[in-house]
């Protein structure tokens, strides 16, 4: 299991931008992973079989973001045509390698409690409401 959290470089004009650039942010720190793991296996003339292949799943909880990965590369929606080319580049790896991009609810997004609940606990701690 991956996980980081950071503030993003850049202004999201939407949650659906947002979760989007942390979904081509996340696939940029795993993919360097797997090839790392693919390459150890080949250097070591380990057998690779198509059961022992990656099973990858990326949870994400936002749908609009969901449905963007999943679309074939070059195609946009209409509220996603603005977005940063340098996002997009994520996509046309995801059937290649195997990776499941998959719906999580909010409430089981465990990342979410090192997030969210930072502004409560910073609120709290400041004095304000």
């Amino acid at each position: 299991m991956l996980w980081v959290s950071k503030l993003q470089t850049e202004i999201g004009l939407s949650t659906m931008e947002s979760e989007y650039v942390a979904l081509s942010s996340a696939c940029k720190d795993l993919f360097p992973l797997m090839d790392l793991v693919q390459e150890i296996g080949n250097f070591f003339d380990l057998p690779v079989k198509e059961k022992s292949r990656f099973h990858v799943r990326i949870h994400d909880d936002n749908v609009g973001a969901l449905l963007l990965g999943q679309l074939e590369p070059r195609r946009m929606t209409p509220r996603s045509k603005h977005y940063a080319i340098k996002y997009h580049w994520f996509r046309e790896q995801i059937e290649p390698r195997g990776i499941v991009l998959t719906k999580i609810a909010s409430k089981e997004q465990l990342g979410d409690i090192f997030t969210k609940g930072l502004e409560e606990l910073h609120s709290s701690i400041c004095g304000r409401s």
